[in-house]
């Protein structure tokens, strides 16, 4: 059997305890991958040592959360490694949409057993990303998930931030063209989805996959707080379209242009201001995946 050779690169400050990875390294190598073992939470830190060992490894493993796998993701289609997943963020959303579990073990044992399967990424401005990017309630709502609003309230801790930011949110009107088609709309919030999740398990809606060559826009008409939750409420089912106040469609380029400059979040981080250009990169990431994942997407289909 061919010896697999990984780059392993942790990000501990993202909340799992030591021995939990040790428990997942162990499982590592017992399947015979030969690991480079980092540590590291910055962004620029983990690409240069992704580029700095391109020749020495074929994949990549990384302990963090959606954060560092939008950060690294760029440098990783550019090397041509795949990816694998050990999730220690708040939220999780690539992993769950890959229905890889949280338990850090558990999802070492998917990288050990090897099925890999490509999945789409985005770009927003020259910045690369894997589950969504936000303009307006949504930069608020990540500004304000502290880490002591995260480890107080976990998962949940995006839906408090919502709450609170909404109070402070003022519209603006937003220029949005979509594959040539253009409109006018005046938003509190809108999301560029490439994923099925993100926010902690919001999902924009049910079709959507990060394999099915599809961005997803999503914009929020000004209403009031409790039209606004049962939005929210539904958007945890992925059932958006067609409701009130609500603009949904898909696309594979977008540009937007805003009343005012507003800021841009891509995975949880800070990338850019709008005017945005959103651009799909089909088929750019392998990454290691579980057989449940097929399961799900053949019942998924089975369904429509």
């Amino acid at each position: 059997m061919t010896r697999r050779n990984a780059l392993f690169i942790a990000n501990k400050k993202s909340g799992k305890a030591d021995n939990e990875l040790n428990g997942a390294v162990k499982i590592l190598k017992d399947a015979g991958i030969n690991l480079i073992e980092q540590e590291s939470e910055n962004p620029v830190r983990i690409n240069d040592l992704i580029r700095q060992n391109r020749d020495q490894v074929d994949s990549v493993i990384l302990a963090g959360g959606d954060g560092t796998m939008g950060a690294a993701s760029g440098a990783l289609s550019e090397c041509g490694l795949a990816l694998g997943i050990l999730p220690m963020g708040t939220a999780n959303d690539l992993a769950r949409t890959l229905r890889i579990p949280e338990s850090i073990e558990s999802a070492a044992a998917i990288i050990a057993n090897g099925r890999l399967h490509a999945i789409d990424l985005a770009k927003v401005n020259g910045h690369w990303f894997v589950n969504a990017a936000h303009i307006g309630l949504g930069v608020k709502v990540n500004r304000g998930l502290t880490s002591d609003l995260k480890s107080r309230w976990g998962r949940f801790s995006y839906a408090r931030s919502l709450i609170d930011a909404f109070n402070s949110m003022r519209p603006y009107h937003a220029d949005i063209v979509c594959d040539g088609e253009g409109i006018r709309i005046r938003s509190i919030h809108i999301t560029v989805a490439n994923g099925r999740f993100y926010g902690g398990g919001m999902a924009l809606s049910q079709e959507a996959s990060v394999d099915d060559h599809q961005l997803r826009i999503f914009s929020l008409e000004p209403q009031s707080f409790w039209s606004f939750l049962s939005h929210s409420v539904v958007i945890l089912g992925g059932k958006l379209k067609g409701r009130e106040g609500v603009w949904l469609r898909g696309g594979q380029d977008i540009r937007i242009d805003t009343s005012r400059k507003m800021p841009i979040c891509a995975d949880g981080e800070p990338v850019s201001w709008t005017p945005a250009y959103f651009e799909l990169r089909p088929n750019s990431l392998q990454v290691y995946v579980p057989d449940e994942y097929f399961t799900q997407e053949e019942a998924d289909n089975a369904e429509d």
